[in-house]
């Protein structure tokens, strides 16, 4: 393996962004998610761009609970896995995704902050913020490269 030092700046980024979504996330999860958390979003779907549109009024309002449950644990687990650099690959893809769909449908003025995370889960994704200072150290020879982008040497 290589050993040169991590990118220090983006392993802080990591931290942060995990731990953000951590306490985001934890209060959803205990305090039991409704459907009404993705139901809410409805007029939103209804004004956004085509492909948007069609995602949000065919597959997620046609299943609030289930998309309230993975809007609530993604924030959880994805954290998670971020501050811990643990399948930071895999968690950095999934948050970026989760808040590329929320800045189109969550409210106006919390888009800055969630494009930013979005680009900051991407950062984490295409980097790595978890193999030289976090859990990942630990998968690089147990997982498929696609996760980690890292042969065993």
């Amino acid at each position: 393996m290589n050993d040169s030092p991590p990118s220090w700046g983006l392993v802080l980024v990591r931290i942060a962004v995990g731990a953000i979504l951590m306490f985001a996330g934890w209060p959803k999860v205990s305090g039991g998610v409704s459907p009404d958390l993705v139901l809410g979003t409805r007029p939103a779907f209804e004004a956004a761009p085509g492909l948007v549109r069609w995602w949000g009024e065919n597959v997620v309002l046609a299943h609030p609970t289930l998309f309230a449950n993975l809007i609530a644990w993604g924030e959880l687990i994805g954290g998670l896995a971020l501050f811990l650099g643990a399948f930071t690959r895999p968690a950095g893809i999934a948050v970026a995704f989760q808040f590329a769909n929320f800045y189109f449908v969550g409210p106006e003025q919390q888009r800055m902050f969630v494009l930013l995370l979005a680009v900051c889960g991407l950062a984490c994704a295409i980097s790595n913020a978890g193999l030289r200072a976090g859990a990942d150290v630990f998968f690089v020879e147990k997982l498929p490269v696609w996760m980690t982008w890292k042969r065993a040497d």
